[in-house]
């Protein structure tokens, strides 16, 4: 590592900003809170909403309801949770009037985690100035060494580099990970709430369809009859 870089590296500065950060995130936002925002930080990295496969079990569910009715067909659900309850809901219940209600509780719940999590990180952000601060002040109460010489210069110039570099580490952590994080898991939850709300609504217009035919045949049956 080239000295310029090596003397930005101060594992115990480093530490003192992030241990306290958690800490104080933690007491403020609970665990419950800041256990969803790492979940939602994970599932940044396992990529979003899986289109595809949703869309295919929704067709499947679609195709079933259509050719079976809703009490005799039995297709796989969704991988999607929310859509998943919203085929579950339909074939058991065989009403559309139902699925309205669930799709707002959906949409209240989803919404209800994405702003606990960005609240976590967007609290983690502003604290961590705050322990950078904190450690630069504690840094600053270090410069008055006992005697004077070589040790003493040392000391002073390692009290000076902690504080410093508290300072330095509260914004970075700040700037280049809580915000950015807040700011990544609101765009993924908007994004992944648009799509799960359009697959929802092709399927409510799919089955919807498949209503008004089976009502179609049996107005002509009884014609028939």
């Amino acid at each position: 590592m080239p000295p310029t870089m090596s003397s930005l590296f101060d594992p115990a500065a480093l530490g003192v900003v992030a241990l306290g950060t958690v800490i104080a995130t933690l007491a403020r936002c609970g665990l419950a809170d800041s256990r969803e925002a790492l979940g939602a930080a994970a599932r940044l990295l396992r990529g979003g909403f899986a289109g595809e496969p949703n869309r295919k079990a929704l067709a499947q569910a679609a195709g079933a309801i259509q050719r079976e009715g809703s009490r005799r067909a039995d297709p796989p659900l969704p991988p999607d949770p929310a859509l998943a309850a919203l085929v579950a809901s339909y074939l058991r219940h065989g009403a559309l009037d139902t699925l309205a209600g669930l799709r707002r509780a959906d949409r209240a719940i989803a919404e209800e985690r994405r702003y606990a999590a960005v609240q976590v990180f967007t609290c983690a952000g502003e604290l961590a100035p705050v322990f950078g601060l904190i450690g630069t002040l504690y840094g600053l109460t270090q410069l008055t060494p006992a005697g004077a010489g070589v040790g003493a210069t040392a000391m002073i110039m390692t009290a000076v580099s902690t504080a410093v570099l508290t300072s330095l580490y509260g914004a970075l952590i700040a700037h280049l990970a809580c915000f950015p994080l807040a700011s990544a898991i609101e765009r993924r939850g908007l994004a992944d709430e648009a799509a799960r709300e359009a697959l929802a609504d092709w399927f409510v217009v799919q089955v919807d369809g498949a209503e008004a035919a089976q009502r179609e045949r049996r107005a002509h049956l009884r014609g028939v009859a």
